[in-house]
């Protein structure tokens, strides 16, 4: 009787044991695919943040040239303007 108890409890603290080390194996491997999950999606929005900055980058240097271009058309007209003054005829 005592022997029958005794291999009892050795069997069950193996079970439990054997249990225990399945569920922690189980949870490894779910956290582990969750992470994956996590840092592929990471990575899927840094390289769109990348790609809506590249862009906005894209029409500001558009809006500069722009900016730029309409200043040096004016600056020219100016500069035109001022660098053939109307000459009064002198009548004599």
């Amino acid at each position: 009787m005592i022997q029958m108890l005794f291999f009892q409890s050795t069997y069950s603290w193996e079970i439990t044991f054997a249990l225990a080390l399945g569920g922690f194996a189980l949870g490894f491997i779910f956290k582990s695919a969750v992470i994956y999950k996590q840092r592929k999606r990471i990575l899927r929005l840094e390289d769109e943040m990348l790609a809506n900055h590249s862009r906005i980058l894209a029409l500001e240097k558009k809006i500069a040239d722009n900016k730029r271009e309409m200043n040096g058309a004016h600056q020219d007209f100016e500069f035109s303007a001022q660098r053939n003054p109307v000459r009064e005829k002198k009548v004599s």
